[in-house]
């Protein structure tokens, strides 16, 4: 018998259909108008965040700006505040400062004018006095300055300077004499300057003014000007508190700086030098 031949049935391929088929087939389709809506939806809402995003950190950055602003206003007030207060502070402190100096300078004055009848007294052996410095001292000081016959010295007080008694082969302790009256401190003074030695029992014997610590260095820092004038027979005389007075070429110079002086006398040295130059 022979067999009727077969059809053969061909399977058809999504891809096989035209676009417009499948586009149809798709819009017909309940699962792709669902992907379809829910993609436009996203879309959307992309957007929606990103305009909101936008505008957020347009907000935070015009917000930030400002307080920066406010801050860096304020901090700037604060120092300008800061330096003011300091401008006053430095004046305020300059001031007490003068003020400070000239209370010090008016203590000074007032410690050495209390010492104006006071005489400093250095030489004399531990233990001469006995006991009594008052009547050694009045008893010694006439012979050893060649005072008149019969001159008085009134002394209201007179004691060692404080600290321990020295040993024999230290300096003995100076005598600190107050006279009742200044003319007496006065020509013993000049009286002791007027010798070129003071001596007792072969014992040097130095008299000095009694000046507090602080006008003794100011006075000292001229000691070694004055050995030069004196070698150079340039008269001067040095004078409370501190003044230097020099008198060359018949004028009359006051210092109390001792740079001054010694700028003073290059400046005199220099026209001499020069005009012994041209002799030569």
């Amino acid at each position: 018998v022979g067999k009727k031949p077969m059809k053969k049935l061909g399977l058809v391929s999504p891809e096989s259909g035209t676009s417009e088929e499948t586009a149809g087939s798709m819009s017909s389709s309940p699962v792709g108008n669902a992907a379809l809506s829910s993609q436009e939806s996203m879309a959307v809402d992309i957007k929606n965040i990103h305009a909101l995003l936008l505008q957020l950190t347009s907000n935070v950055s015009e917000d930030s700006q400002d307080k920066l602003g406010a801050r860096i206003v304020e901090a700037e007030n604060r120092i300008s505040k800061i330096e003011d207060d300091e401008t006053g502070v430095k004046k305020k402190v300059k001031k007490m400062e003068q003020q400070l100096s000239t209370a010090l300078d008016r203590i000074e004055d007032l410690e050495n004018r209390s010492r104006r009848n006071n005489l400093r007294i250095l030489g004399f052996l531990e233990g001469a006095e006995e006991g009594n410095p008052v009547k050694f001292l009045q008893g010694a000081l006439p012979d050893l300055l060649d005072l008149d016959a019969g001159q008085s010295l009134e002394i209201e007080w007179a004691h060692q300077t404080l600290g321990p008694r020295p040993v024999p082969e230290q300096h003995p302790r100076a005598f600190i004499v107050k006279f009742l009256r200044y003319p007496t401190r006065d020509l013993l003074l000049r009286a002791a300057k007027n010798l070129s030695q003071l001596k007792w029992r072969d014992h040097r014997i130095f008299i000095f003014s009694d000046w507090s610590r602080e006008l003794q260095l100011k006075r000292q820092q001229f000691w070694e000007i004055r050995r030069m004038l004196r070698e150079k027979n340039i008269k001067y005389g040095l004078f409370y508190p501190a003044i230097l007075k020099i008198t060359h070429n018949g004028e009359t110079q006051s210092f109390t700086d001792l740079m001054e002086v010694k700028k003073y006398l290059a400046q005199e040295e220099e026209p001499s030098t020069s005009t012994t130059k041209s002799n030569t």
